[in-house]
């Protein structure tokens, strides 16, 4: 991890982007098209000096960004919001959450999207100084994966059952807990069992390796219409944990440039998923997706389309974009607190803040 002294933020001239998306070269000309449309024929064309200059930003992403779960980010990309924003934004991916608030902490990121249960984990159980600044997935994004002959539709179903996750000490695993506690279980009521995710996961079901595991909800949707006797449990019918947020160093937070950058980040993703939502039929937003990105879901553009409203609804679920409702938040954490990630009797509600979403622009 680079020190946070050689990561400082400071604005760079802007540049064109050609290594992580499809037609980085297309895009730019896009974008300049757009610049360009509002000038008159006889405009002389801008000295190279007069090119705006845009404040970097590095977001850490903990799975590849060609997920739909970054629908926000990928379209804020695209159709130049972050750069209207002021901002040259750049994806980083790390694997896991841990590594990914240790990017945050050393300054190498901005700002990153984790688990809620990570959060609480991070800031109340370890004590790492970093604050949740927006909620932008407001209902849990994962689900549990089973077969019909012995189905887990219930958290009490989780009991007796191996569960296979990803990693250990991540979303899932503390999305498994939670459940389990939802469903009266004690720890020792289930065991986990690390799964790679794929093509062919259900089979380590089928033979018997796992009872259940924990997935995207892009992968059980698609497995749902290939598969007719899987059987999928949305934990936001059992429990307030499992959503998204935001998060970004109190360092950062402290610094005027680099939460300026923060609020016009989240007003960049706000607006992109305004524009999402506003696409009744999709049809275009998958069209500006499958020309940037590789994003093997696109292929069926109604599968596409159904998980993407789901995400829609997990923006929309406290019935305002990005924002945490402090009870839900607070209930987040007596579940957490309830499975061990964090002690009791804290006060969770210094470890986020909505103050940035009301934040006017600069």
């Amino acid at each position: 991890m680079r020190s946070p002294a050689a990561t400082v933020l400071r604005p760079v001239p802007r540049t064109p982007r050609t290594t992580r998306r499809r037609f980085g070269r297309g895009a730019l000309a896009a974008a300049l098209a757009v610049a360009l449309a509002g000038c008159s024929g006889s405009a002389p064309a801008a000295d190279p000096m007069d090119r705006p200059v845009l404040f970097p930003v590095t977001f850490i992403n903990v799975v590849p960004i060609q997920s739909l779960t970054y629908t926000p980010e990928m379209i804020a990309d695209i159709t130049g919001l972050f750069e209207r924003e002021g901002l040259r934004v750049e994806f980083q991916y790390v694997q896991g959450s841990a590594s990914a608030i240790q990017n945050v902490l050393g300054g190498t990121g901005l700002v990153t999207r984790i688990g809620d249960a990570e959060a609480m984990a991070a800031i109340g159980g370890r004590g790492d100084t970093v604050t949740a600044v927006a909620q932008p997935s407001q209902r849990s994004t994962l689900r549990v994966v089973s077969l019909a002959d012995d189905p887990v539709r219930t958290p009490a179903d989780l009991r007796g059952r191996v569960v296979g996750l990803a990693s250990l000490g991540g979303a899932s695993e503390a999305l498994v807990d939670t459940l389990g506690a939802a469903g009266g279980l004690a720890e020792s009521d289930l065991r986990k069992q690390i799964v790679a995710l794929g093509p062919g996961v259900l089979d380590n079901v089928r033979n018997g390796r796992v009872d259940a595991y924990v997935d995207t909800m892009d992968n059980a949707i698609l497995l749902r219409q290939q598969e007719p006797d899987a059987v999928v449990l949305d934990p936001f019918e059992s429990t307030a944990s499992g959503t998204q947020m935001y998060i970004a160093s109190q360092r950062a937070l402290a610094d005027p440039a680099r939460r300026d950058a923060i609020v016009r980040y989240l007003r960049a993703i706000q607006a992109a998923m305004r524009t999402v939502i506003d696409d009744s039929s999709l049809d275009r937003t998958l069209e500006q997706l499958g020309t940037h990105y590789d994003i093997p879901i696109l292929g069926q553009p109604e599968l596409a389309k159904a998980t993407l409203r789901d995400y829609i609804a997990s923006w929309q679920a406290n019935g305002e974009l990005l924002r945490t409702v402090p009870e839900r938040w607070e209930r987040i954490y007596d579940e957490s607190v309830g499975v061990g990630l964090v002690p009791g009797g804290l006060d969770p509600a210094k470890w986020f803040t909505n103050d940035l979403l009301t934040a006017g622009p600069s």
